[in-house]
């Protein structure tokens, strides 16, 4: 009985798309369907993503205007510090930046760890530039 049914759903189904206007308002109503799937989907991940910005904290993703933010690993120690606190870099010895905002410090269990530093856009190709020879310390500005 119930393969009497499929079959009869399946015959239904089949003469009601053998007709080309048929045809034309199943594939519109069926694009329909999904635009709005898909907008319900997109609607509720940006609602989410937001949520998840704000217990990440603000004050990671501010960086003022005429600055960039350029990250780079330490070859060897670091003083301690945290999110918000100063450092001067230094390149060959020289002083180049003073007192450049920290804004994220990312420790990882068997790698290097990574400073996310905000710096002005003029330095910002030479702080990044010198972060990749691995030629930049840092000194913490108490």
């Amino acid at each position: 009985m119930k393969t009497k049914l499929r079959e009869s759903a399946r015959e239904s189904w089949y003469a009601l798309c053998r007709d080309a206007a048929r045809q034309k308002i199943i594939v519109v109503s069926l694009s329909i369907i999904c635009t709005l799937f898909y907008l319900v989907s997109a609607v509720s991940f940006s609602d989410n993503s937001e949520a998840t910005s704000e217990l990440q904290g603000p004050s990671r993703y501010e960086i003022r205007v005429g600055f960039r933010a350029v990250a780079m690993q330490s070859a060897g120690p670091l003083p301690e510090m945290r999110s918000g606190d100063y450092v001067d870099v230094i390149i060959d010895s020289a002083i180049v930046l003073e007192r450049v905002s920290v804004i994220d410090f990312v420790e990882q269990p068997n790698r290097q760890t990574t400073v996310v530093l905000a710096v002005p856009v003029s330095n910002a190709a030479m702080i990044a530039n010198a972060a990749s020879l691995g030629i930049v310390s840092l000194v913490l500005v108490g």
